[in-house]
């Protein structure tokens, strides 16, 4: 009788002990979900933050003209002026552009070629326009603008690392511009690359 007493009440432990382990896992568990569902919550909330600040971003990018031209002619003006902050917001919203075309024109602007730089641009009426598959000039828009070298030169060519390197060009026809467009969300045009 004692032994059936003693396991009678070993048994009452274990279930106690078993019923106590699933209780606290099921506390645990339900901690964590509201835990792992909060972090969700704030990760969401954090992401349509960002998305409308870039949303804002882009809402307000209205610098560039109606058509490539007239951003083209912003641009220009901006360069001739040295005003480096306006002629980079011409750029399509990309940071990492924009960043390497202040730097490239800060540059110019240090070694006092930033006005000169502008003036060699050619005019507008001396580009020709490109149609292709690419190029519809609803959205995108490329121009070039060529010309001839009748004999052979040395030039300074921008070497990408904001300094120039001395470069021996043949005589024959070159491309020297080649500015391309898109148009923007606002309908704004903007400058994709020179």
């Amino acid at each position: 009788m004692k032994i059936i007493t003693i396991l009678r009440g070993i048994s009452r432990f274990l279930i106690v002990a078993v019923l106590a382990c699933f209780v606290f896992y099921l506390g645990g568990e339900a901690g964590y979900q509201v835990k792992y569902r909060l972090e969700i919550w704030k990760i969401n909330k954090a992401m349509e933050k960002f998305n409308q600040s870039i949303i804002e971003m882009f809402e307000k990018d209205t610098y560039g003209g109606a058509t490539p031209e007239e951003t083209y002619n912003m641009f220009v003006d901006a360069l001739k002026n040295e005003d480096v902050d306006l002629a980079v917001k011409y750029f399509v919203l990309d940071p990492d552009r924009q960043a390497r075309y202040q730097k490239q024109f800060d540059d110019l602007k240090e070694q006092g070629k930033l006005k000169e730089y502008g003036e060699e641009w050619p005019k507008w009426e001396e580009f020709k326009q490109i149609k292709d598959e690419e190029n519809d000039w609803e959205n995108r828009a490329t121009i070039e603008h060529t010309y001839y070298r009748s004999q052979e030169q040395t030039v300074d060519l921008p070497n990408g690392a904001g300094g120039y390197l001395k470069t021996v060009l043949p005589a024959g026809e070159y491309v020297d511009y080649a500015p391309v467009f898109v148009k923007n969300s606002n309908n704004v045009w903007k400058i994709e690359n020179l």
